[in-house]
Order: structure tokens, then C-alpha cells, then sequence
């Protein structure tokens, strides 16, 4: 493969997964009364990832799949939304994902 075509699968590649990413529910749907997955790097621990989303002003629900993921309550329509915490990859709305990133919902329809 030349080293031309290389370079384009590698821009295509990085161009669907940004566009993949944007199309994500984030903040927007946050304000809009649904709850968020905050995701962190998976090296962070989840009592750090916790801490992290508290010290931000999330309600904190549960833990998400894995460690590195927290599950924030909705903010009240009459507040500000709470900022991303530090550290934090992104933030996405569970509108239509529950089963992607919430642990609860899997270990449910398991049972």
C-alpha cells in the first residue's frame, strides 16, 4: 500500500470517528433533563472518576459499564447545567444508549 493511500485511510478514519463523536447527545441534552455518562480515561480510577464528577456539582447515580465511566442525574430545568469535570473524555446523554454505557440497564435485562 502506498504511502499515499495510507494517509487517506488514516484521514478518513479520524474523520468518522469525529463525526461519530459530534453526533453524540452531549450537553444539550443534559439541560433537556436526561441523565449523562461522564467518561474518563480508563486509567482513572473510579473513585477518582466519582470525586472528579462531585467536585464538578453532578449528582452522581451509580458507576457506568466500566470503572472509568459515571453516570450523572439530570440538572434541574431551573439550574445551569454542571461543567464537565476535569479530566473527563466527554459527556453523553443516555437518551438511546443506556445499554451502551450503563451498567444497570444490562444487569436488568440480564436477569
Amino acid at each position: 500500500m502506498s504511502k499515499r493511500a495510507c494517509v487517506g485511510l488514516a484521514l478518513i478514519g479520524i474523520g468518522s470517528t469525529a463525526f461519530a463523536l459530534a453526533a453524540l447527545p452531549g450537553s444539550r441534552a443534559q439541560a433537556a433533563g436526561a441523565p449523562v455518562a461522564i467518561v474518563f480515561p480508563p486509567w482513572i480510577a473510579a473513585e477518582e472518576a466519582v470525586a472528579r464528577t462531585l467536585s464538578a456539582g453532578h449528582l452522581v447515580l451509580r458507576s457506568g459499564r466500566l470503572a472509568s465511566i459515571v453516570i450523572a442525574a439530570p440538572t434541574p430545568s431551573e439550574e445551569r447545567p454542571a461543567g464537565r469535570p476535569a479530566g473527563a473524555l466527554m459527556l453523553v446523554a443516555l437518551v438511546g444508549l443506556a445499554g451502551c454505557l450503563d451498567a444497570l440497564a444490562i444487569d436488568r435485562a440480564a436477569s
